[in-house]
């Protein structure tokens, strides 16, 4: 797969403490080690001065007990034992009480518990609302010094002690014991106010991120919308014909790169809230590949440029595969190479590295002979809003949103992206990916172009109570020959099916007067369960959304703003389904 350094690995790698840094501030795993550390070692010093002063079963306890916390600690380290602190707890909690059994409360042993209650809070993050296991702590700490009074105050104790041994070592065990809970309270101190420090930290860094998104963002979508703005302009004033068609390609293109920086942002959002995922289909990779590159021959005419393919014959079959992650992942890195590559080629390559039973391992290569990318630069790309200067252009350029996507959906999908490159000579991305295939290899796959497609005959409802949006989505129904019936809420739309229930699909808002999406699936279910329903929204739609609609009664949905050619091909898959049916 080409080489590619340690350092850079790690570059590309995420994060995890930055990922989830409350975790890491407290430290639970170490601060444990060092609890267990420090009572070992205060119990050999008790044990040493208790054999001084003539205690010897009492010094025997307690080096029982070190010897025990030893065994815990190298038990743990070897991963036998999952929770070392549960651990070491009860086992001084145990000595206590046998502690009351062999010498009473006359030698003050029970105000090891107080150090010991102080100590929980640092080796149980209850930042992490580990409330259980703070709680058992606590139960075990207070059980224990209710027993260790009862037995100390109503049994006799078990060894008689001179009044001297005793005084040395009740002293003993209140200096240690008090010293221990200043400690303790300290350190407890000393970790929240670094706790409290790194959240001051974090939340900077959230305003610094955010203040950068819509600095970036702000621009990038200020750019098409300014062409947009003065191309409509220009139309107005503008008689000539070819004039005029120069005039709308130049708006088509400025409207289809501010819809892109608007899927980025969704997408990067989806990604950072966790709820990105990829939904594998039955998708034939060789026609993928040829379709994907198909809009970027066209783009690079206007350039020096030659778009070359290199797909593997073999890759002609049905695999599972999520096609619109794919299209995403490979469009973002074409329009980054068509966006640094002012002539020579890009290179898209595709081979099958290796075949398991039903699994076949693919190697995608994307090259380009444009700009490169210097070293230094190597490891910042990949980074959330970083942007590349381009030295011809003296412009920083890119949102700094797509190689980031591209990385995060293809881990994702169990793979990584790999980048080969050296400033002035070109960049390649490389990265694999394993796919299971459902069908033998097609020989000759005869498939319908775009072009081909239509919706003539295909009776649709259209309901929006917008109406600039409803203008424009029946005009692209009716440039592809649908017949279509408009309703400007859920309520007229339910009067117009009572008239005529005889539609193939229905494309419906979800926020309208009167009666939205949701009351209207929900009245449309009852009586027409058999038409599809698309749901049309420009909200955020994650996994938990996408469930509710499906639950609703929505067969499926679209974001707002889409591509003609999507909406076409989304209302052609239920009608081929319900054609099955």
């Amino acid at each position: 797969m080409g080489k590619i350094t340690d350092k850079y690995h790690q570059a590309i790698q995420p994060d995890n403490k930055h990922l989830n840094p409350l975790f890491d501030i407290k430290e639970v795993p170490k601060r444990t080690y060092q609890l267990g550390f420090a009572i070992l070692c205060v119990g050999i010093c008790i044990a040493v001065y208790d054999s001084k002063i003539g205690m010897y079963v009492s010094s025997f306890l307690v080096a029982c007990l070190c010897f025990s916390i030893l065994m815990f600690i190298l038990l743990k380290y070897n991963e036998a034992i999952k929770d070392l602190s549960i651990s070491i707890i009860s086992m001084v909690c145990a000595w206590l009480v046998f502690s009351a059994c062999l010498e009473g409360l006359q030698s003050d042993q029970y105000l090891y518990f107080f150090p010991l209650l102080i100590s929980v809070p640092l080796l149980v993050n209850l930042k992490q609302t580990q409330y259980r296991k703070s709680l058992l702590f606590i139960s075990i700490i207070i059980f224990s010094f209710i027993v260790c009074i009862c037995v100390g105050r109503y049994l006799r104790p078990l060894e008689d002690f001179t009044s001297v041994q005793i005084a040395k070592l009740a002293l003993l065990n209140r200096v240690t014991a008090i010293g221990s809970t200043l400690i303790f309270g300290a350190l407890y101190t000393f970790f929240e106010k670094r706790y409290i420090d790194e959240l001051v930290v974090q939340s900077n860094r959230v305003i610094d991120t955010k203040t950068q998104f819509l600095a970036t963002m702000g621009h990038e979508l200020r750019t098409p919308l300014n062409g947009i703005i003065g191309v409509v302009n220009l139309l107005k004033q503008e008689t000539d014909p070819l004039k005029r068609g120069e005039y709308l390609n130049i708006l088509q293109f400025c409207s289809d790169h501010m819809l892109q920086q608007v899927n980025d942002i969704l997408d990067f959002n989806k990604i950072e809230a966790g709820k990105m995922e990829v939904h594998p289909e039955e998708v034939n990779l060789f026609t993928l590949l040829s379709n994907v590159a198909k809009p970027f021959i066209a783009l690079s005419h206007n350039k020096r440029i030659k778009i070359l393919l290199e797909i593997d014959p073999a890759l002609d079959a049905l695999v599972y595969a999520d096609d619109l992650r794919l299209i995403q992942i490979f469009n973002n890195l074409f329009a980054n190479a068509l966006k640094f590559t002012n002539d020579g080629f890009i290179k898209l390559k595709a081979v099958v590295k290796e075949r398991i039973n039903n699994t076949i391992n693919v190697s995608f290569y994307l090259q380009d002979s444009g700009i490169g990318i210097d070293v230094a630069n190597q490891q910042k790309i990949f980074e959330s809003f970083w942007q590349v200067y381009d030295q011809k252009t003296k412009q920083l350029t890119g949102t700094g949103l797509g190689l980031s996507i591209c990385l995060r959906l293809l881990k994702l999908m169990g793979s990584n992206l790999i980048l080969e490159s050296e400033a002035g000579k070109g960049s390649k991305f490389i990265f694999d990916i394993a796919f299971n295939v459902v069908d033998i290899p097609q020989n000759n796959p005869v498939t319908a172009t775009i072009e081909q497609l239509n919706l003539h005959g295909v009776d649709i409802l259209l309901v929006e109570d917008n109406e600039i949006n409803l203008m424009v989505a029946k005009k692209i129904l009716t440039g592809y020959k649908a017949t279509v019936t408009s309703a400007y809420d859920g309520k007229q739309a339910l009067d117009i099916l009572a008239g005529r229930a005889t539609f193939h699909i229905i494309l419906m808002d979800l926020e309208m007067p009167v009666m939205n999406g949701y009351e209207t699936i929900y009245e449309i279910r009852k009586i027409y369960p058999y038409i599809p329903v698309i749901a049309l929204t420009a909200s955020l739609v994650d996994q938990q959304m996408m469930a509710d609609l499906l639950a609703s009664g929505f067969n499926d949905c679209m974001l707002k703003p889409f591509k003609p050619t999507a909406l076409m091909l989304n209302i052609q898959k239920y009608l081929d389904m319900v054609a099955m049916d």
